[in-house]
């Protein structure tokens, strides 16, 4: 081979390569990178498809959370308003999802996602009313299409090996 034509091949080489690496960043800065989406507004909610929220709350918290807009959800949230000190003493967490929000009722008032993920993660109509007890360990422990008496419900927590451990404590 004549040394113009290995300094040709050489070069050719070289410069493909050298475009080929172009491309590659190029491609790498447009493709795949953008930032997890939030709802507007609010960048301190976790990213809505990780359901980071709920993993972060685990073994803190026991939820209630009802579906609504109807006398059925006005009768929990005014069950719930009443009696705010045995809901925190329980360390609950009670959460009205309405058409496109999710608002904390009684607990700590800290972003929460939007009522789609709560929907989706609980399996939970978005056209008709239900409350769903989810666990400290973040399952659902009970489910219902009525109002939860707050007797009945606080008997059921009371209930739980968890919260007999934190009543002898």
């Amino acid at each position: 081979m004549s040394p113009h034509r290995t300094r040709s091949l050489h070069f050719d080489m070289s410069h493909s390569i050298s475009l080929l690496l172009t491309l590659v960043v190029i491609m790498s800065s447009n493709q795949g990178c953008s930032q997890p989406e939030t709802p507007a507004g609010n960048d301190t909610i976790p990213a809505v498809a990780s359901g980071a929220w709920f993993d972060s709350g685990r073994w803190e918290h026991r939820l209630l959370i009802f579906n609504g807009e109807d006398e059925n959800a006005t009768r929990q949230k005014g069950l719930a308003l009443d009696s705010q000190t045995g809901y925190l003493e329980r360390n609950l967490l009670v959460i009205h999802l309405e058409e496109d929000t999710a608002t904390v009722v009684v607990g700590e008032t800290a972003a929460i996602p939007e009522s789609e993920l709560f929907r989706k993660r609980f399996a939970m109509p978005d056209d008709a009313f239900e409350v769903v007890l989810v666990g400290k360990d973040g399952g659902a422990k009970e489910r219902r299409r009525t109002v939860f008496e707050t007797q009945e419900l606080f008997g059921i927590i009371d209930a739980m090996p968890m919260r007999m451990r934190e009543m002898r404590q």
